[in-house]
C-alpha cells in the first residue's frame, strides 16, 4: 500500500470509497475544494486496485488541522490502512508547524472511537445533532507536541 497526496484524477475513486464506506454521496466539487484548501491534508491510500482509502483534512487555524473524513474501503479494512493514513497526515502536520489534530466521530461508532483512541486521540467534548441524521458526535483531539 502506498500513501500519496490526492490529485484531481482521484475524485471518482474517492467518491466510490465514500459511498461504499460511509454510505454518503457528496458532490465531486467538494473534494476539489478540500484539496485546494490544504493539499498536504488530503491523502489517498493506494492498493493494487487503485485508491482504497483516504483522509481529507483542512488547516482550520495556523496550529490546528481538522479531519473532515477518513475512509477505507470495507474490503480493505483491518490491514493498517487507516493508521497509515493518519500517521502520514500527522507527519504532514508536524512538517507544516501544525501541532494539534481534531476530528468528530459518531457517538454510535464505538469501533471508530477506539481506533482514534489507539492513535492517541482523546474525547474533548460532545456535539449534539452534529450529523445530518441528527446523531450526536464526540469531538476528539490529539496533540502532536513531543
Amino acid at each position: 500500500m502506498l500513501i500519496r497526496e490526492f490529485v484531481p484524477g482521484d475524485t471518482a475513486a474517492v467518491c466510490k470509497v465514500v459511498e461504499r464506506s460511509l454510505g454518503e454521496n457528496y458532490a465531486p466539487s467538494l473534494y476539489m475544494t478540500v484539496h485546494n484548501l490544504w493539499p498536504q491534508g488530503f491523502l489517498v491510500l493506494e492498493g493494487e486496485d487503485g485508491v482504497i482509502g483516504f483522509v481529507a483534512s483542512v488547516a482550520s487555524t495556523p496550529k490546528v488541522a481538522r479531519v473532515l473524513m477518513l475512509a477505507v474501503d470495507p474490503g480493505h479494512r483491518n490491514m493498517s490502512g487507516g493508521s497509515m493514513l493518519m500517521d502520514a497526515l500527522c507527519s504532514n502536520c508536524i512538517a507544516t508547524d501544525i501541532d494539534t489534530v481534531v476530528l468528530e466521530v459518531r457517538k454510535s461508532n464505538a469501533k471508530a472511537k477506539l481506533f482514534y483512541e489507539r492513535l492517541g486521540f482523546a474525547v474533548t467534548g460532545e456535539i449534539e445533532r452534529f450529523y445530518t441524521n441528527g446523531e450526536d458526535a464526540y469531538k476528539m483531539s490529539r496533540s502532536l507536541l513531543a
